[in-house]
């Protein structure tokens, strides 16, 4: 360049044309070199992004299938639960109602005719029975009765059937509500025989049952409280210890227990819970909470 400014000097200069044609062709494959190993190493960098990411789905992939192969086996074990609840609280309706069957039969076995009483009584236990094996056909022929029913008309329809001089307390907001219909109607009818049979007697006799929900901070977290009472003679801590056991008895061959186990099972399999608060002498109360989807 400085050459080429002064404008002589030519001849001294083309002895290095050679040279820097080499220094320059050096650069030129320095260049390339460079440009080239740039390329491979974001070829590199491209490989272990693509890795870490084909990595990561298969990562959260198998997470999925851990969590969908834990759910099914929890929802598999629920169901169970949820159909053996449903079998045991049969099994004991069922053989209360044989129980009552065998002692007509037994009144008929000493030519003796049976009282009208007895014969309604029969007649009625026979319908019972008719009834639960046709419930439980139901429960056999679906994995899952999912059949609801506002929680008002239930329990009104309980009382009738039941008994008309049971009082309800329902909430408002607890009427309207849409609960399990099977499962619930058997749970508060075991409840409420249980309570009508230990206020059998008495000139007072009350029984109540009441329902309210009970709103938490949020929505997830509402439950529904259903409470069955009785003013009866109540259960002292050793019977009401065994309560629960299937098929106890406190009144001989006329009763074959309280039922609780079944009601308990049933509850569990709904995710709820179930309290039993006994004063002997006084009254039982049974608090029963189950857990209620969000507002709509």
């Amino acid at each position: 360049m400085p050459i080429a400014m002064i404008g002589r000097g030519y001849d001294e200069a083309l002895p290095h044309t050679a040279e820097i044609e080499h220094t320059l062709s050096e650069i030129a494959r320095l260049a390339a070199a460079r440009r080239i190993s740039v390329k491979e190493k974001a070829k590199i960098a491209i490989a272990a992004m693509r890795n870490r990411v084909v990595f990561s789905l298969a990562l959260v992939l198998v997470v999925i299938g851990f969590i969908i192969i834990a759910q099914r086996a929890k929802f598999s074990r629920r169901r169970d639960e949820y159909i053996r609840a449903f079998l045991l609280l049969h099994a004991h309706m069922t053989r209360s109602r044989i129980v009552a069957l065998r002692l007509f039969l037994g009144e008929l076995g000493r030519q003796i005719l049976p009282s009208p009483e007895m014969l309604k009584a029969a007649q009625d236990a026979v319908k019972e029975l008719e009834g639960i094996t046709n419930r439980l056909m139901r429960i056999a022929n679906s994995e899952r009765d999912v059949r609801t029913q506002p929680l008002g008309k239930l329990l009104e329809e309980n009382r009738g059937a039941l008994d008309t001089h049971i009082r309800l307390e329902i909430d408002d907001n607890a009427k309207q509500l849409q609960v399990p219909a099977t499962q619930v109607r058997l749970i508060v009818e075991e409840l409420v025989n249980n309570a009508m049979a230990a206020v059998q007697g008495k000139q007072d006799k009350q029984v109540t049952i009441g329902a309210r929900v009970l709103n938490r901070r949020f929505l997830f977290a509402r439950r529904l409280l259903i409470e069955i009472a009785d003013n009866g003679s109540g259960m002292t801590s050793d019977i009401l210890a065994k309560a629960a056991t299937p098929f106890f008895s406190m009144r001989g061959g006329s009763h074959v227990g309280l039922g609780l186990t079944g009601c308990i099972e049933m509850v569990n399999a709904m995710r709820g819970s179930i309290k039993i608060k006994s004063t002997p002498g006084f009254s039982t109360v049974v608090r029963i909470l189950l857990p209620i989807g969000p507002r709509r």
